[in-house]
């Protein structure tokens, strides 16, 4: 690589900072159909240089978010923001090196909860998948979600001894970053109050593990 060009992509990975925006995470009020966040979650998503996709969709598009101010309002103290997707997205990125536009594959679930003791089988392309939620307690206080492609296994989340009405999402699975590879959306908390939206990559698999994370939107009740 010219000397110019690494220079360039290198300050381009250090300027960006990964941000992930799962927009059905927002709130409605009224009549209004423009969803709203508190700012200092979403007050820096607007601009270009989003990729953004549907639910039930086949690409990664380019997307555009705009974001607003909302006036005050009763029961609200912090300071708060409306989120406009164009065209309208489910999900959207921002400074994944991983992803670029591109059509993507998706597999057959698209969203569900995992349930104790219960196994989740997936499939894209000719690659199989297990997913799980283990726990011996009746209360999950040590809950383990446990991915698995029958060669690798890897605790993508543990209660760690803690459980407070938990919850265990899977918002998105699919091929994002077209490698042929399980990339997964993942809302996984042992409190019921947090949520935690994950994207997970197999582009951003270290050794031992089947993904990794590449951004995360906390938000809380």
């Amino acid at each position: 690589m010219l000397p110019w060009l690494l220079a360039l992509t290198m300050l381009t990975a250090t300027d960006c900072n990964a941000q992930f925006a799962p927009l059905m995470t927002g709130t409605y009020s009224g009549a209004s159909r423009v969803p709203f966040w508190r700012k200092a979650e979403a007050g820096n998503w607007g601009g270009e240089g989003w990729l953004g996709w549907t639910r039930n969709g086949n690409a990664l598009q380019s997307v555009r978010l705009i974001v607003r101010d909302r006036p005050k309002d009763e029961g609200h103290d912090e300071p708060l923001v409306t989120v406009e997707s164009v065209p309208p997205v489910a999900f959207a990125i921002r400074c994944v090196l991983a992803l670029r536009a591109r059509a993507i594959q998706r597999a057959s679930v698209t969203g569900t909860s995992l349930l104790r003791d219960r196994l989740l089988k997936l499939a894209l392309g000719r690659r199989r998948y297990e997913l799980r939620l283990d726990s011996a307690r009746e209360d999950l206080t040590d809950a383990k979600v446990i991915l698995s492609d029958g060669r690798v296994t890897q605790v993508l989340y543990s209660a760690d001894g803690f459980a407070d009405d938990p919850h265990f999402d899977v918002e998105w699975i699919g091929d994002l970053d077209g490698d042929g590879k399980l990339d997964l959306v993942v809302n996984l908390s042992r409190k019921y109050s947090a949520y935690p939206y994950r994207l997970l990559l197999s582009t951003r698999a270290t050794r031992g593990q089947l993904v990794g994370d590449a951004a995360v939107f906390e938000t809380a009740d």
